[in-house]
């Protein structure tokens, strides 16, 4: 059985996943606040850990960033309101999981469940690692692993040659995750094959990473589609 904390100084919210997540078979611990959540941390180190942002004292960015210096390997799912953009793209830069909006939607629920439960069977993080397969004017890119700054030649490279295809598609799988950097890169990357006019689909994605990318507005420079599984 995994166990799961949770950290929100919301006591609804604190209800509503102990609903869920017991439900679901979860060992479920909650803390009301950040240093009380992180204390627990350390002492039961649970499998998955869902915070909040926005707390009064330690916030959910300190208490991200004291758990990564542990270096306990544990999957984070970063709980945000709507318009915390600034804030999730921080999030990302400590390692951020996932990512799931309030109020708390059971689809986003599974989807960051799902994603979390495959990354730790997968080990965690993954090095990046892309595979072109061209198929007569279409081109499919997999897209595997963390992306960041040091991906930013890589993606550059397959723009420049993917030339006379009609489509592309960007497949991601459940290892996939970015940083600011890797939003940046694939801003720019997504931004010259459109100037190019090539029509650009970025696919694979968990239910919560694609309403991430649309409020990066990745959606104005491709289709985003999602992966149910996920």
């Amino acid at each position: 059985m995994l166990t799961i904390l949770v950290i929100d100084d919301e006591k609804p919210t604190l209800s509503m996943f102990r609903l869920f997540l017991t439900a679901y078979g979860y060992n479920v611990l909650t803390a009301e606040e950040g240093k009380t959540g992180l204390a627990l941390f350390k002492k039961e180190r649970p499998d998955i850990v869902f915070m909040d942002l926005k707390m009064p004292g330690m916030d959910g960015l300190e208490v991200l960033q004291k758990i990564r210096e542990t270096g306990i390997a544990v999957q984070v799912v970063i709980i945000t309101g709507h318009g915390d953009r600034d804030k999730a793209m921080e999030a990302l830069d400590l390692d951020a999981s996932d990512f799931i909006n309030k109020p708390l939607e059971k689809e986003a629920l599974d989807s960051a469940l799902n994603r979390a439960e495959n990354r730790i069977k997968e080990g965690g993080e993954q090095e990046f690692e892309m595979v072109e397969e061209p198929n007569g004017e279409h081109l499919l890119v997999k897209m595997s692993g963390r992306l960041s700054a040091s991906c930013s030649g890589v993606l550059a490279d397959m723009a420049g040659r993917a030339v006379n295809f009609e489509t592309i598609t960007l497949r991601t799988d459940v290892s996939f995750s970015v940083n600011r950097d890797g939003i940046r890169i694939l801003t720019e990357c997504l931004e010259s094959l459109k100037d190019r006019g090539e029509r650009v689909s970025l696919e694979g994605l968990s239910y919560n990473y694609c309403r991430f990318f649309q409020m990066a507005g990745i959606h104005r420079l491709c289709h985003l589609k999602e992966d149910r599984k996920f």
